[in-house]
């Protein structure tokens, strides 16, 4: 404790030195300007002496004139008639000199005499009160420890002085000694609080309500005192002695309702005294820097968990002050608020819920979350009753605004896990967003927005999010997760919708994030369902099954994003909503890209019955959507530019997932028998076999994709489609290449035979249909004979 008063006295005694070093320099400054002033003077006189008439006139212009800066091009006329040497120092030095005493005239400087009166009379009175503060502290503390004063004499001392000096402040006050009073003031009212103070709370000579009562009258004669006085150096002595006291007096006992009690009046007192001067702006921050330092000082060499109750109750108090105090300031002058009230607002809860959760989390977590909601609560509650009294727009800042939400989302966090958690801070998100829109506030949709991408990224880092643990305990669809992916999916959505209605000019980009956002989650959610639907089912399963169920989840995948593309399409194209649109046409392609890449070999083939399979079924249903997905397309070509690229896409895609149905339906017959000959025991019968099967399978190949090819031509030129047309041409290009290259090679003669026939005949009788069908064709009139 010595060594934080010598270092007080050590801050006091260096701003002192510098303070007196820099009015030194100010006086010889101001001594120096004085001299170049008298040397100015003495050269216009001698001028004056040697000057003819013209000069003379000039001169009692330069008089009449109240601007001295025009006596600089006046004197410069000069040498029309003075002599040549003087004409360089009236044009040089003197001109400086001119500015000088301009600026001596218009921003006068204290006198000598004036600096000494401040330091003398003001900057002394100062510390000497403060030292008399510290004096009779000393004096006090040492009487007590030598036990020369009993307990009650002790304190009769102290109000004696106490009163005697405001005594002496009112009377040297009267006579106009108004510095030295306010020394005197501040000395009288720091000795008072220590006085009543000691009495309760070390010696016990009264009962609390009677110290709290004179601890109120002390509080009140501060306020009334300092109100009489006007002064803020008188409060800042008063702020210094009631804050030290408790230190001063320290006798290493924990007194927690005591010392808190007389805080909290301390408290009271200050920012009462700011609702009348509110000019006193710095009083606030350094009483709350003030009263959170001594409870940091009691709580680490004091606080256990039996005090919890009024420890909470306490700081609750503190928090409850500093934030009404803010919430008066509103209502008096809404308006305005300094730098300095928005950093005591975010100190205030910035001090007070980490120590609230640090002393309430460890023995009651249970109680920590309604706390937080209450506290939370309290900010919303002031903001809408404040908005009754005053226009929203003055008082509605950010920070009680988004200290609420901030201790929604904290209290969500701290109360619940996992999912849950994601599913609250969704719904909360949209409350959040309607609020933000309904009020007009920006920072608060903002603040809504952020809430469900962090609800989004807790959901997608949640364990068993992606993969559901245990796999054991899942159950399809009705489960947690996927209601969470669903409310999720739905906050995105409905902000979108919010932003839409309740905006006038929407941001384009929000609302298409937000539409995506939408749809990737959906998309992941019904992902995951399927992959975990499956991987249940491939537990404790022989290999072949689990291939087996590895081949039904990506035919599954395929029908799921195909019907999943399905409501978005329409939906998009209904609403014009490009985002949808483009999500429901992304999962489409990607159904189709499943079904060409998986659909083309069973698995496993052991499994497989011609065209009574999943590959089948799956690319069935895959296909009769796309057709449908093709005819609602079709119908808005107009309206979207890049549909008919879109359509065009499509329109292969369909050829391509019918050839891979018909390939791979064709091949997979074969391979199958392929597979049942290998585990024969004949190797001659088996190695015929073989070769016989292969080479069906491959003749069989050639004539499925000629028909088709054929197939594709006829319908080409039925319903004049060029694009199938060259599609068609260009499946005849592949297999022509399939017949030359590998079936010349490696089929049999008779198989070779039975391809390439079959082959002629055809593009024969492709050829045949061009030349008849050529008015279809290239659109001519009437059939042409060539």
């Amino acid at each position: 404790m010595e060594i934080i008063i010598l270092l007080a006295l050590v801050v006091l005694l260096v701003i002192f030195i510098t303070r007196t070093v820099t009015i030194s320099n100010k006086l010889k400054n101001l001594e120096w300007d004085l001299s170049k002033l008298k040397s100015l003077n003495t050269r216009v006189e001698q001028l004056e002496a040697g000057e003819e008439k013209p000069i003379q006139s000039a001169r009692h212009e330069v008089k009449a004139e109240p601007q001295l800066t025009t006596q600089v091009p006046i004197l410069q006329s000069a040498p029309q008639t003075l002599p040549r040497t003087e004409e360089p120092p009236m044009a040089i030095t003197d001109q400086p000199s001119i500015q000088v005493l301009q600026k001596t005239e218009e921003e006068p400087s204290r006198t000598r005499e004036e600096w000494e009166t401040f330091i003398g009379g003001k900057l002394l009175n100062r510390i000497g009160a403060f030292a008399l503060i510290l004096g009779i502290g000393f004096f006090l503390k040492y009487a007590f420890d030598q036990n020369w004063i009993s307990e009650t004499v002790r304190v009769l001392i102290g109000a004696f002085v106490g009163l005697t000096c405001l005594g002496l402040a009112y009377r040297t006050h009267k006579k106009g000694f108004r510095i030295f009073a306010q020394g005197l003031v501040g000395a009288g009212i720091s000795i008072l609080y220590l006085s009543v103070y000691a009495s309760f709370n070390f010696y016990q000579l009264m009962p609390q309500w009677i110290a709290f009562l004179l601890m109120a009258f002390v509080t009140a004669l501060t306020l009334g005192i300092v109100l009489f006085y006007n002064s803020l150096a008188v409060a800042l002595l008063g702020w210094a002695g009631g804050f030290l006291t408790p230190i001063m007096l320290s006798t290493g006992q924990a007194n927690e309702v005591g010392l808190f009690t007389y805080i909290v009046l301390l408290d009271l007192g200050i920012l009462a005294l700011l609702v009348k001067r509110d000019v006193w702006t710095i009083l606030e921050p350094l009483t709350l820097l003030a009263t959170w330092s001594i409870y940091f000082l009691w709580h680490f060499e004091f606080y256990s968990s039996d005090k919890l109750f009024p420890t909470v109750l306490f700081i609750t108090f503190f928090w409850i002050l500093f934030h009404t105090r803010d919430v008066i300031r509103m209502l008096i002058s809404p308006q305005t608020k300094s730098v300095i009230h928005h950093v005591v607002s975010s100190l205030n809860i910035a001090l007070f819920y980490p120590v609230l959760y640090t002393i309430l989390n460890i023995d009651h977590h249970e109680w920590m979350a309604p706390a937080t909601l209450l506290v939370g609560a309290v900010y919303l509650v002031t903001v809408l009753a404040i908005k009754k009294k005053t226009e929203v727009t003055a008082v509605l800042h950010p920070q009680f605004i988004l200290t609420s939400i901030a201790l929604l989302v904290v209290a969500t966090f701290i109360q619940y896990h996992d999912f849950t958690t994601v599913i609250l801070w969704s719904i909360e998100a949209i409350a959040i967003v309607w609020c933000g829109l309904h009020w007009n506030l920006r920072y608060v949709w903002q603040s809504g927005l952020v809430l469900i991408f962090i609800a989004g990224v807790k959901l997608l880092a949640t364990d068993g999010a992606l993969a559901f643990v245990p796999i054991e305990e899942f159950k399809p669809v009705i489960n947690l997760r996927s209601l969470t992916f669903l409310v999720e999916s739905a906050a995105l959505a409905v902000s979108a919708k919010l932003f839409l209605r309740r905006v006038r000019h929407p941001d384009a980009r929000i609302i298409s994030l937000l539409e995506y956002a939408t749809c990737v989650f959906l998309f992941i959610g019904l992902t995951v369902e399927l992959n975990d639907f499956f991987g249940l089912q491939r537990l404790n399963q022989p290999e072949d099954v689990q291939m087996g169920l590895s081949f039904r989840l990506f035919m599954s995948l395929a029908v799921a994003y195909m019907v999943y593309s399905l409501p978005f399409v329409w939906l998009g194209l209904r609403t014009n909503r490009i985002p949808l649109l483009i999500s429901g046409l992304g999962a489409l392609f990607l159904a189709t890209s499943l079904a060409v890449i998986r659909g083309i070999a069973f698995d496993p083939i052991s499994l497989f019955h011609p065209l009574m399979n999943v590959r089948s079924l799956a690319i069935v249903l895959v296909l009769l959507m796309m057709i449908a997905q093709t005819r609602q397309l079709n119908t808005h070509r107009g309206s979207i530019e890049w549909l008919s690229d879109v359509l065009s896409t499509l329109q292969i895609a369909l050829v391509v997932l019918i050839l891979v149905l018909l390939t791979g339906e064709t091949r997979d017959f074969f391979e199958k028998q392929l597979a049942g000959f290998a585990v024969l025991e004949d190797s001659q019968v088996r190695t015929d076999d073989l070769l016989r099967a292969g080479n069906l399978e491959q003749l069989s190949l050639s004539g499925v994709w000629l028909i088709y090819s054929v197939a594709l031509m006829v319908v080409g030129i039925w319903r004049k489609l060029r694009g199938l047309r060259i599609i068609s041409i260009a499946l005849f290009g592949i297999t022509i290449l399939k017949i030359f290259i590998y079936d010349l090679s490696f089929l049999e003669t008779l198989y070779r035979i039975v391809s390439f026939v079959g082959l002629g005949l055809i593009l024969l009788a492709v050829s045949y249909a061009y030349q008849r069908f050529k008015y279809i064709i290239v659109g001519t009139a009437s059939p042409v004979n060539e």
